[in-house]
């Protein structure tokens, strides 16, 4: 056992150390590894149909040029007392600290067991709930289940299938549009769990897209790039910035162990990286990807 963890810290190190990729301010050392090659895959497709809630494992998923998951983020829940000024019939990006999710509320959520199919979200307990959001009856459900984990008044909100409550303004700032992706590399992902010793995967960044079989920080080379993954292209458009909500067990919802920064400890660690993991990207060509779809850049 022992063994074999050690050997797969030590490829990820070793794909660390192999891997020039460095921060902006060298760019001219950005690592290549993977570009033209197709020896990367798809493992995983997530979709978070309420902002903070658990995610769904899709087998595939068909994209729209400029759009996201069908369903990812659709709906969050606010702060019915400081929802940032949220109005559904002229839907604008909010910051996440307005919302119940996993940035703010991740300890009180993470234990939450739900999915959502044909338009309806259950959630499994001592006896299954399930409800349709888009009717009122639906959400007022949510938001008393909701109400009574955070103790504060909550207001389930949408904006369309046109909205997505993402964490960034990377597409507003791109090509005004809240709708991205979020793909993570599964080996940085695991240098950052051997260099930390924290029990950390790829839930703990809350992505789209998980891809395996590439060289841990490839990615911080993607930005401006496309990659191509089954008949989807994606234009990587900004690199994905670490945020507090990455300090909780993404299960339990509980602080590391002896309240360890998980944002800085990347940083510390990897200091030509900083406190980034992960990218957004645009639908550039819309598709279907499905998990085992290679990868292009």
């Amino acid at each position: 056992m022992r063994l074999a963890a050690f050997a797969a810290c030590a490829s990820a190190y070793q794909s660390y150390r192999t891997c020039p990729a460095i921060g902006r301010l060298r760019a001219a050392q950005r690592a290549t590894a993977g570009v033209g090659e197709a020896s990367a895959k798809v493992t995983t497709l997530w979709r978070y149909p309420i902002k903070g809630f658990p995610p769904d494992s899709l087998p595939q998923v068909t994209l729209r040029e400029n759009g996201t998951f069908p369903q990812d983020r659709l709906w969050a829940v606010a702060d019915a007392s400081d929802d940032g000024g949220f109005d559904a019939s002229a839907p604008q990006w909010v910051h996440k600290q307005h919302f119940f999710g996993a940035f703010r509320s991740r300890d009180r959520l993470a234990s939450l067991n739900t999915s959502f199919a044909n338009g309806k979200l259950t959630f499994y307990g001592a006896e299954a709930v399930t409800t349709d959001p888009s009717t009122a009856a639906g959400r007022e459900t949510i938001e008393n289940i909701i109400q009574r984990r955070v103790g504060a008044s909550t207001r389930l909100v949408t904006g369309g299938e046109s909205h997505q409550f993402g964490n960034t303004r990377s597409g507003v700032r791109n090509h005004g549009d809240t709708r991205t992706v979020h793909l993570v590399n599964a080996a940085s992902v695991e240098a950052v769990r051997c260099a930390t010793g924290l029990d950390v995967d790829a839930a703990v960044f809350r992505p789209n897209i998980v891809v395996e079989g590439l060289a841990a920080w490839a990615e911080e080379a993607w930005v401006g790039k496309t990659l191509e993954l089954g008949g989807v292209l994606l234009e990587v458009i900004s690199r994905t910035v670490r945020c507090d909500a990455i300090n909780s067990h993404p299960v339990t919802g509980e602080r590391w162990p002896n309240n360890r920064d998980l944002v800085q400890e990347i940083a510390d660690h990897f200091p030509a990286v900083g406190p980034f993991l992960g990218v957004y990207a645009r639908v550039a060509r819309g598709g279907t990807l499905g998990r085992g779809s290679h990868v292009i850049i």
